[in-house]
């Protein structure tokens, strides 16, 4: 018998629920700058293929980055769907520093005409993060990371900013450094997190084969690989993020 596979069960597999599921307490906050540069020098689209254990076909991602799109501000754009499915993410960040100033998910269904955005905006020492599914707003106030001795100037980086936070660290075998990263998807979390440059590795895609290194974003027992290109602006090559594979096409 064929199995069948709701989008319903694609959205919960593929598209970048990243850390939404980690029980760690708002308490465990650590944070350092992990951005080094940024490597794009323009506009940029590049389009991935997914693919899913369990979920038969491919959904298709784009990932988009606009330059001062407002002045010293810079737009990162995540688009993803599959059938009547999508997900897709927007966050606005300082372009010198990649710290973010608001990001916002869209999840839809357009066969069932659903929809809920997960948003967060960003102030003086705390994040304001909402979630509106069309019937009800929820509204949740979280601390970000204060300067202390062993973190005397804080950085913390959204969710949406994962691909393009992965080509912006110190790209070098040996590399780690440890983040707050900002999670919303309806469970608003400010969580240590550990970015580490693993290994250099070639590695074929429908876009090619390329030099990439392998980049290994965790927090607990479940790491999101990201294998950049080594030279020119580091594109984001391959993913792996929980069952889903993101490949250059």
């Amino acid at each position: 018998m064929r199995r069948v596979i709701r989008p319903t069960r694609f959205a919960a597999i593929i598209l970048l629920a990243l850390f939404a599921t980690s029980c760690a307490s708002d308490e465990e906050i650590g944070s350092a700058r992990v951005f080094k540069s940024a490597p794009w020098t323009g506009a940029e689209e590049y389009t991935y293929r997914i693919t899913t254990r369990g979920v038969e076909g491919e959904g298709e991602c784009k990932l988009i980055t606009t330059p001062e799109a407002e002045p010293g501000r810079t737009r990162l754009e995540r688009l993803c769907g599959r059938d009547t499915f999508r997900d897709d993410g927007i966050a606005l960040v300082d372009s010198a520093t990649l710290r973010p100033v608001s990001s916002s998910r869209t999840i839809s269904d357009t066969a069932k005409g659903r929809a809920t955005t997960h948003s967060v905006a960003y102030g003086e020492g705390e994040a304001t993060f909402k979630t509106d599914d069309g019937s009800k707003v929820r509204t949740t106030m979280r601390d970000l990371p204060e300067p202390d001795r062993e973190s005397p100037e804080p950085a913390w980086y959204d969710d949406e900013e994962l691909f393009w936070l992965a080509r912006s660290v110190d790209l070098r075998s040996g590399y780690s450094g440890a983040f707050s990263y900002v999670i919303n998807a309806g469970q608003p979390r400010v969580l240590n997190t550990r970015v580490e440059v693993i290994e250099a590795e070639r590695l074929t895609v429908p876009a090619g084969t390329f030099e990439t290194w392998k980049v290994r974003v965790q927090r607990g027992s479940s790491p999101k690989v990201i294998w950049v290109e080594q030279g020119g602006t580091h594109r984001v090559i391959q993913a792996q993020i929980e069952d889903a594979r993101y490949e250059m096409k």
